[in-house]
């Protein structure tokens, strides 16, 4: 009787304890998926504020989601905002891992997704997970600076542009001291997308100052214009323009490059993510410079302003503005001019918060960057260049698109002056001044004030 008794008991037990595992199981094992359709905002805390996303559901899975807002560190939580891609791919935030340096705001993420309302009513409770993932293929870190050295600089011009595997265009800009040849003060390479790339978002888009770099970039792990600053780099404190490349190089290996293959200049090791570029467009187009520098010379002469724009409390907005002239010394005519207006490296240096997610751009290269003006802001200054190139003034701009409010959008294709334009006669007046003095340009005649 004792005997059964006991045994009896070992079956509720056994019972009991196989019924809580199963509890258990249910309420951590969620089905993914299984979400209450709608757009939901959802927060949970960082490691300094609330990190808030907008997720969209439909049908029980996330279609959607993105970040609202945050007062992260901003270089960390773009790191930790990959996770995004992630969740979306998972349809959750279930086995996903933080990122390495970025924990906290990983886990501020995946927290605030795990609040979306399911469709089973059952809110399970969020566990903090750590970073598993190694630096390698995914790591993708954005360091690079693409903002023009500041004032004003001068020097005698040389440029150099082909196209190259496949059909891309790399063009490479030097400036030398007009005292010493000898002495680089400016090298400057961009390369554009073949017309018929594999991503029409990219054909024919110039690199250097694009989103290219953002999306591209992460398949190789770097951003394609860090190899081309680290040899410009090089160029510059070197004064030096030709190079021994890499003696283990295998061009048979084309595209698949491997550790033996990276290039290697004066102890400089050269990243993957540019290095076809860097040995088959920008070291090429850099040796025809320095022979043409060692021999005939050039009788163009380059000129340069860039000045941080402030606001009305002297605060810099996050915009750089930059004008580059280059001058025929022969008939003192314009042969060339370049206008743009440079986003600053971090998000959190720029002062309108529509205008953040150009960082690391210009406004010219800027595939998604919107002119308020209602035309493309590559439009009006390539009309400028040709104004210019034609004989025209630097100063008689009232010709050309979105100088003046038409007040038509459908009859002009623009609506309002931009007001580039102002900035631009600001950096123009400041070269034309020096130009002058240096005896190297014809008069520009200034319109008549109405």
């Amino acid at each position: 009787m004792t005997t059964h008794k006991r045994f009896k008991q070992s079956l509720i037990f056994t019972a009991i304890t196989l019924a809580s595992l199963t509890t258990v199981g249910c309420a951590t094992q969620v089905a993914p998926g299984k979400y209450v359709d709608g757009v939901h905002q959802v927060q949970a805390k960082g490691k300094k504020s609330q990190i808030v996303l907008e997720v969209k559901v439909e049908q029980g899975n996330i279609v959607d989601i993105k970040t609202q807002s945050h007062n992260e560190t901003e270089s960390l939580f773009l790191n930790a905002e990959r996770l995004l891609a992630k969740v979306l791919k998972n349809n959750g935030h279930e086995g996903i891992d933080a990122v390495s340096g970025a924990t906290y705001s990983s886990n501020g993420i995946l927290k605030a997704v795990n609040k979306l309302p399911r469709a089973n009513g059952i809110q399970p409770e969020y566990v903090a997970v750590g970073s598993k993932e190694a630096s390698g293929d995914d790591d993708f870190k954005l360091k690079w600076s693409i903002q023009p050295q500041l004032g004003l600089i001068s020097g005698d011009y040389y440029y150099e542009e082909a196209r190259f595997r496949q059909g891309h265009k790399g063009s490479m800009t030097v400036v030398t001291n007009s005292a010493n040849k000898d002495d680089v003060i400016l090298a400057e390479f961009n390369e554009s997308g073949r017309p018929n790339y594999y991503t029409r978002l990219y054909q024919d888009v110039p690199k250097r100052m694009s989103e290219y770099n953002f999306t591209m970039g992460k398949k190789k792990g770097t951003a394609w214009v860090q190899s081309a600053l680290t040899m410009e780099k090089l160029m510059m404190d070197k004064d030096q323009l030709i190079f021994e490349p890499n003696p283990n190089h295998d061009p048979k290996l084309a595209n698949k490059l491997k550790e033996p293959n990276r290039l290697r200049y004066l102890g400089i090791d050269i990243v993957a993510g540019a290095s076809n570029s860097i040995q088959q467009s920008m070291i090429p187009l850099t040796a025809k410079i320095y022979d043409q520098i060692q021999t005939q010379g050039t009788h163009y002469k380059f000129y340069q302003h860039a000045e941080k724009v402030l606001d009305s409390k002297g605060k810099w907005t996050g915009i750089t503005g930059m004008l580059r002239i280059v001058v025929d010394t022969n008939t003192k005519q314009i042969a060339k001019a370049q206008f743009d207006e440079i986003f600053a490296d971090e998000k959190a240096q720029i002062a309108d918060a529509s205008m953040k997610k150009y960082y690391r751009q210009s406004k010219y290269d800027s595939i998604n960057y919107v002119e308020p003006a209602r035309i493309g802001f590559n439009v009006m200054f390539d009309a400028l260049n040709e104004h210019l190139k034609a004989g025209g003034s630097l100063f008689d701009i009232n010709d050309l698109p979105a100088t003046g409010d038409s007040g038509s959008y459908a009859a002009t294709g623009f609506t309002k002056r931009s007001s580039s334009w102002d900035l631009y006669l600001k950096h123009a007046d400041i070269l034309y001044k020096q130009m002058r003095a240096d005896g190297v340009i014809v008069e520009h005649k200034r319109p008549a004030t109405k």
